[in-house]
């Protein structure tokens, strides 16, 4: 989950290391503990990095003012050691020819560092990425040239690996190669190439990308890309143009990303609703088609899977069990049935126990995969027989907003062609659907203009310690979500729970002042999570609900609400996962605001968790 950015331009006079200063700052959401920069500068390797945030590093222009023609950099998320200089990343050789930057993780790094040791390499670091650039010198020293030497080095790691290698006496090239590890190529036909472990580290600069796949290593020209598998095959692969717009990676104006990505939410949910048929089509056929169905994902994702697998049940009438992705394999060893489909969520596409369920679905079960991905090109595209693309675009902060409410969009969009497939739902009713779904995107849009009522209500509970979120059916999805999000970004301790199990110990901490949030709109779990409401008020409990304009029970029983703006029309009820969690996910930006802390980028959080 690191970020790494390089380039390689003929263009003169260009400021190298400020370039790549800047498409780290904008990979900063998948690591932020420690930074490094090296760059080729006639036939040396100017070097520097540090622990702490690029804006720090490079206070006094440490790192723009690196001299040199090409190079790359790194931004952080520690494994293996903890943040410091010695660790951050570009790492060298004995040399200090080979320099080399690395995303993932190096499973037999122990014994490979054992084995260059005795052979008398010195090791800097306590990092498994400090092995390769010795691996490299030693292919070098043995006569490969560059390209040749990186092939051979990578083909002894096991594990997960995107790899940037520079060579102070090979100024005309520098090389990439992945596996199961996030690597893209950005690219100015006849004048700049870039490298990134995201498309929006190079977004301003180019939107023409090559996407690689597993085992592939690239020769990376001013201009020019040549690609090739591990055993020196070339690869004819054009490249792709990015649709996202460039203006999605940057602020624009809002003080924190999270805070723009928020406003975007209604539009992107729009978005969703209006996409292709074809793709719903294919979705929905092969998982009716399907004997066993299961979803999988991590985090935010895997809240979206628990809203989206109730809107499938509810409509289109299947079973889906739900499993956390880090749980999959150990929770269905050797049982997956024959004609099973296992549907994958996910942001980045890459995330490590993600792709591992569903390899090891697809490898060992001959499960078919299903996906919904917010990256063209991900490795979980790679493993999937029909993919959802969201319409998020590029999400910077690193607590998911935008991907989310897609997420439960796409899901919920296909849960209504299956019941229309299967006949429960005429054309008709769809259509109203579908409808009410834009209309959902609309009240969004209202709760943005009244967000200053969720921002004072935020500065008043934001020094609570403790909190409890409520709610019962397709709302506990919004429940895990809103506590996650506080959790996350402004670290207050919440958890989520089925209302009803509530009672069964969890009410034993409630006591004067104790914060409980009530996710209760108007639907058929509504009079049962009244009772709820009472239980936690008549043991002190401070109830914040998130309700119907139109409320007047819960109201009452409330010490503050967030009203959703909404019609009373069951239709837009029945897609009420979208408009009922947004509210708490802008309640937890401003209350980390108000705490003082950075909602961009939390502590010890990445976006592309790429480790297992």
């Amino acid at each position: 989950m690191c970020g790494i950015f390089g380039l390689i331009t003929k263009k003169q006079d260009v400021p190298v290391a400020r370039l790549i200063r800047e498409g780290l700052q904008r990979l900063e959401y998948r690591g932020y503990d420690s930074a490094g920069v090296a760059l080729v500068n006639d036939g040396n390797i100017e070097l520097h990095k540090e622990k702490g945030k690029i804006v720090d590093i490079n206070k006094n222009g440490a790192l723009d003012n690196l001299k040199g023609n090409f190079g790359v950099g790194h931004t952080r998320w520690a494994t293996h050691g903890p943040p410091t200089a010695a660790n951050s990343h570009p790492h060298m050789d004995c040399k200090g020819e080979i320099a080399v930057v690395h995303n993932g993780i190096i499973e037999n790094f122990q014994e490979l560092r054992r084995k260059l040791t005795e052979r008398g390499h010195e090791f800097k670091s306590e990092t498994d990425t400090e092995v390769i650039p010795h691996l490299i010198e030693e292919r070098i020293a043995e006569g490969d040239d560059l390209k040749t030497a990186v092939m051979n080095a990578v083909k002894v790691l096991e594990g997960a690996f995107g790899i940037v290698v520079c060579h102070a006496h090979t100024p005309d090239y520098m090389v990439v190669a992945r596996r199961e590890s996030p690597l893209t190529i950005g690219i100015t036909p006849g004048e700049t190439t870039y490298c990134g472990s995201d498309i929006p580290a190079f977004l301003p600069l180019t939107r023409n990308a090559y996407i690689l796949d597993d085992d592939e290593i690239a020769i990376l020209k001013p201009g020019e890309v040549d690609i090739f598998t591990l055993d020196g095959e070339r690869v004819e692969r054009d490249y792709i143009t990015v649709q996202w717009s460039i203006d999605a990676a940057e602020k624009g104006g809002y003080d924190y990303f999270m805070h723009k990505e928020l406003h975007e939410v209604p539009q992107k949910v729009r978005e969703q609703v209006r996409m292709p048929q074809e793709n719903i089509d294919a979705f929905a056929r092969t998982i009716m088609e399907a004997e066993h169905v299961y979803i999988t994902a991590a985090g935010t994702a895997f809240y979206a899977c628990l809203a989206g697998k109730f809107q499938v049940t509810r409509f289109g009438k299947i079973y889906i069990q739900a499993i956390l992705c880090s749980e999959f394999r150990d929770a269905l060893e050797d049982a997956i049935p024959e004609n099973s489909v296992v549907i994958a969520v996910s942001q980045s596409g890459e995330t490590a126990d993600t792709v591992e369920a569903v390899r090891y679905a697809r490898e060992k079960f001959n499960a078919k995969v299903c996906s919904v991905v917010n990256v063209v090109g991900s490795s979980l595209t790679r493993y999937s027989d029909h993919v959802i693309i969201t319409t998020a675009g590029p999400e910077i902060a690193v607590a998911s907003q935008k991907a989310y409410n897609t997420q439960v969009t796409a899901l919920t969009m296909v849960a209504l062609r299956i019941a229309e497939l299967k006949g429960y739902l005429d054309k008709e009713e769809v259509q109203k659907y579908k409808q009410a779904a834009l209309k959902v995107a609309d009240v969004c849009d209202e709760i943005i203009e009244n967000e200053d009522h969720i921002k004072i209500l935020a500065e008043k509970y934001a020094k609570k310690p403790n909190f409890y979120f409520l709610a019962r059916g397709v709302s506990l999805a919004a429940a895990c979500e809103g506590a996650l999000k506080l959790k996350e970004i402004s670290y207050n301790h919440a958890e989520a729970y089925a209302a009803g199990e509530s009672k069964h110990g969890p009410i034993a901490l409630v006591e004067d002042g104790f914060p409980i949030v009530f996710i209760a709109p108007p639907d058929s779990t509504y009079d049962r999570l009244i009772g709820n409401v009472m239980e936690m008020k008549a043991r002190g409990g401070i109830i914040l609900s998130v309700v119907s304009k139109d409320d007047e029970k819960i109201k009452e029983l409330s010490d503050d609400i967030i009203p959703i703006p909404h019609d009373d029309d069951p239709y837009i009820i029945r897609l009420s996962a979208v408009m009922y969690v947004f509210p708490l996910q802008i309640l937890a930006y401003f209350a980390a605001v108000h705490n003082g802390f950075d909602p961009d980028k939390p502590r010890n959080l990445a976006k592309s968790v790429t480790v297992k």
